[in-house]
């Protein structure tokens, strides 16, 4: 089977200027929420999209959010969408 490959990344400073990153995911902190952004693919299939997860979808790392988080996911305009972490509540 074909190997996933880690996707360029780069940082972009105030002056558009490029600097490659040399990680294998990005974490983005929204208040206490996070997500994850892995910059490998989970399978070769998906080469060319992204995948986001939430910290109790990542592989090794069950237990850190207990019982999890949930991506909501709205529309925005014609090319933007909102993202917003939610926790998952002990009823």
């Amino acid at each position: 089977m074909e190997e996933s490959k880690p996707y360029p990344v780069f940082a972009v400073a105030k002056d558009g200027t490029r600097h490659k990153i040399d990680a294998t995911s990005i974490i983005i902190q929204l208040e206490e929420e996070e997500i994850e952004i892995s910059l490998i693919p989970p399978h070769p299939v998906f080469q060319g999209k992204l995948t986001l997860a939430t910290g109790s979808a990542i592989q090794g790392r069950e237990q850190e959010r207990g019982l999890g988080t949930q991506l909501i996911i709205e529309p925005g305009a014609a090319n933007v969408i909102h993202i917003t972490p939610k926790k998952n509540k002990n009823t």
